[in-house]
């Protein structure tokens, strides 16, 4: 995976040393010398990951992350603080300033790499989710980028997946003292892996010796490739040292690692550093499935749009030709709709129309397709459905429609509505959708020059 990495130092060695092992690894290197040279080169280059140097003449590393952490449009970068005089003063403070790891002088290739290729992925997922919640936007969708989560937003559901019970107990009693979450213990990698129903947990804490017989790594992967707990964060503990299994747990999809034992602090750190990742990460999402669920509905009725409508028709077609059911068309449109709005006021119009629609969905199947076109007109789509059944379910709207007085805001006022309805029939027999639209739009027309308030099928139509 390759990706745009600044290098931030102010000795010209480390710098040139750093470019040449990423480098030799694809990345595409800029360098900076200063913090302010570094906070330049971010906003001018847009890198996916910083590295910075601690020690720095102008502005130390610790003011250049909290800077950035600061700063909406570049928050969401990673930063990987390095440094020649390391203690876990400074790890911790560098963490708490927003860093994403804390390496020491002379740097572990391994550590480096493996932690360069976890962070470029997770910038990648933040930078698509944000492309498109800003495409929405332009389509008047989305939200902005969400505000900075507050204390109580760091609360969530941890699972601590523990060698043994006594140990997580421990783990529970050290974070329950700073951290408004809930915490679940589990000894079992199969308990773990398949979560009761329910909400997923935000984060899961994995050992990598997990009870008697589980195997740490096994389960990250286990948890990444389920659909219920992908989208959860994963800190795998790993033993001190032990810096090959912590880059084998990154590759297979961990979000962090730390060394057993561990700093309850650090620990916490970490857990309130992920947990602000998937508040902001679940806020793009929600975001972006919201406009793409809107994009394809009618903001009135909640019913299909015409694109979802267009789109869904081409795959009943093709299902049709694939299986040899045929499939039915029927077009709805709501009599002298104009003298209700000219009468009543177009609010009174509106209360009509999603009275309509969702008497309509009451009365269709499941599998059928409801969607308004446009204005006062509307389409049902019925699978593996005959002529004479479409016929039957077309009577069925149309005395529904008719039959009970549509309710007025105004105390005691009602209205009464008909429809007419056009249907046709497509076959195994290869045919254009738009030519089925044209024959239920021809087979309305009929409807309405016959008097309205009927059902017409395409062939008596013609």
């Amino acid at each position: 995976m390759s990706g745009r990495i600044l290098v931030v130092d102010d000795i010209a060695t480390n710098r040139m040393i750093l470019r040449a092992k990423l480098s030799a690894a694809y990345f595409d290197v800029i360098l900076a010398e200063s913090g302010r040279d570094a906070l330049e080169k971010i906003r001018q280059e847009q890198p996916d990951i910083v590295l910075l140097d601690v020690l720095m003449p102008d502005m130390d590393g610790f003011e250049v992350c909290k800077i950035l952490k600061a700063n909406p449009e570049t928050a969401h970068v990673p930063v990987l603080m390095v440094t020649a005089h390391y203690s876990q003063t400074q790890r911790l403070r560098g963490l708490e300033c927003g860093a994403d790891d804390f390496l020491s002088k002379p740097i572990n290739d391994l550590a480096l790499f493996s932690r360069v290729r976890n962070l470029i992925r997770v910038k990648f997922m933040f930078d698509e989710l944000r492309l498109r919640n800003t495409i929405s936007r332009d389509f008047g969708f989305g939200v902005e980028w969400p505000p900075p989560p507050t204390a109580r937003d760091l609360g969530g559901h941890v699972v601590l997946a523990c060698p043994n019970e006594t140990v997580g107990r421990k783990w529970r009693q050290d974070l329950l003292a700073q951290l408004p979450i809930t915490v679940d213990i589990e000894t079992s990698e199969d308990q773990v892996a398949e979560p009761e129903a329910g909400n997923a947990p935000d984060i899961f804490v994995v050992h990598s010796r997990i009870g008697k017989h589980g195997d740490g790594l096994r389960l990250v992967s286990r948890l990444r490739t389920r659909p219920r707990t992908r989208h959860a964060l994963i800190i795998l503990v790993v033993p001190q040292g032990d810096q090959t299994l912590a880059a084998k747990g990154l590759d297979l999809g961990a979000s962090d690692y730390v060394f057993d034992p561990f700093d309850p602090q650090e620990m916490i750190i970490r857990l309130q550093s992920q947990m602000r990742r998937k508040h902001i990460s679940d806020g793009l999402r929600n975001a972006v499935q919201d406009s793409l669920r809107l994009s394809v509905l009618d903001p009135l009725t909640g019913l299909y749009n015409r694109r979802y409508a267009t789109e869904h028709l081409d795959k009943i077609n093709s299902r049709s030709q694939e299986t040899g059911k045929p499939f039915a068309l029927m077009l709805l449109d709501i009599d002298n709709f104009k003298r209700v709005n000219d009468a009543h006021g177009h609010p009174t119009g509106d209360r009509v129309l999603k009275e309509f629609a969702q008497r309509i969905q009451d009365n269709m199947r499941g599998v059928d397709l409801v969607s308004r076109l446009g204005g006062e007109e509307f389409l049902v789509a019925m699978p593996d459905t005959t002529q004479d059944e479409a016929r039957i379910a077309g009577e069925r709207l149309r005395r529904v429609i008719e039959q009970d007085f549509f309710e007025l805001q105004s105390a005691n006022k009602h209205l009464s509505i008909t429809v007419s309805i056009g249907v046709t029939v497509g076959s195994a027999e290869p045919a254009e959708v738009d030519v089925l639209l044209q024959e239920a739009d021809q087979a309305l027309y009929a409807s309405k020059a016959e008097g309205r308030n009927q059902v017409t099928l395409f062939s008596s139509a013609a």
